[in-house]
């Protein structure tokens, strides 16, 4: 007894010794983020099963009431058209057989779990800065994508409002929504990686929030939605939305990277994905790699603009109709929950 009161005291004297230097307590539980990799490792995640990578045919029925709908997207791109970029988009970070298992404890109000369990979190790991706090982590060697909804490294130990996980032979969407993002599909899907600029060539759709979707419930393939309007013209999440393809490109002064999206948007158009002020875009944020792999295409950008793709020559093409399920984990090889 007498030792455990000794050792008692000598925490507490130690305790008391840090306080006035907080920045000692802080370093304790200090992230390394040195060991980041060089160079983002490029993932084509639920090719031939998501519906992301099927091409829209070219007698796709258009909604009837898709004139109506477009004047939703004019008005939010008359606000900004944008590529999300450095804020308010998703980091992707790649766990391997040594990467260390934790537990994430989930901390939003209405999560039916208290905590997701043995997710691989590399140790350099740093969820997007805004208050989203997005952050996706993929295990090739387990084949689990996991997703994370305002992750925080707080004290030495991880914490989101919200995360779930896929197995990486999925389609890439939630089955009954509880996803980390408002329409029930897996982070990555839909983004613009540096490489696909690089390359000249996007073969799959886009997503896109803006700050007009529809309440309700989604339309397929979404499986939730956080759509709160009851306009006229707004658009319900899960919509595929499609630049004319009868639009000349050369028309529009596009550079390089402005024609490689615009092409994107014409052969496999864009999904209404989340609510959001403005219309905008979603590229991988470079917070994740040491070397900024925009460089040589856009520089160092938070935001870039789409000015010169024309709001008004989008298309909604028909809609399903809005189901309102209520959503629920739906338990896989990947997702442990408690």
């Amino acid at each position: 007894m007498q030792k455990d009161n000794t050792l008692k005291r000598v925490r507490i004297n130690y305790l008391l010794f840090l306080l006035p230097f907080p920045f000692l307590l802080a370093s304790c539980h200090r992230q390394d983020l040195s060991n980041k990799p060089g160079e983002l490792i490029y993932s084509k995640l639920f090719e031939g099963r998501s519906p992301f990578y099927n091409k829209i045919p070219v007698n796709a029925e258009v909604d009837p009431r898709s004139d109506i709908m477009v004047q939703s997207l004019v008005d939010q791109a008359d606000e900004a058209f944008v590529i999300a970029v450095k804020e308010w988009t998703v980091p992707v970070y790649y766990a391997d057989a040594f990467t260390p298992r934790q537990e994430v404890k989930l901390t939003a109000s209405w999560a039916p779990k208290k905590a997701m369990l043995d997710v691989p979190v590399p140790a350099f790991a740093e969820p997007d800065p805004s208050d989203d706090g997005s952050l996706a982590i993929v295990d090739f060697e387990n084949g689990c994508v996991y997703d994370f909804w305002r992750m925080r490294y707080r004290n030495g130990r991880w914490k989101a409002a919200w995360g779930n996980a896929l197995p990486l032979d999925s389609d890439g969407i939630f089955p009954r929504g509880l996803s980390a993002r408002g329409s029930g599909f897996e982070l990555l899907q839909g983004l613009i990686w540096p490489q696909e600029l690089k390359n000249g060539h996007i073969d799959h759709a886009l997503i896109f929030s803006y700050d007009h979707t529809r309440a309700g419930g989604p339309v397929a393939p979404a499986t939730e939605s956080d759509g709160t309007s009851n306009d006229a013209w707004a658009i319900p999440e899960g919509a595929l939305v499609q630049l004319d393809p009868g639009l000349n490109l050369d028309s529009l002064g596009l550079n390089a990277y402005e024609r490689t999206i615009a092409a994107a948007l014409q052969e496999y158009g864009m999904y209404c994905a989340d609510d959001g002020g403005g219309l905008q875009l979603y590229a991988i944020n470079p917070v994740c790699v040491k070397s900024n792999p925009y460089e040589n295409i856009w520089g160092d950008r938070s935001l870039v603009f789409l000015d010169k793709i024309p709001a008004d020559r989008f298309r909604i093409l028909k809609l399903p109709p809005q189901s309102n399920v209520e959503p629920r984990i739906v338990l896989n090889a990947c997702n442990k929950f408690k």
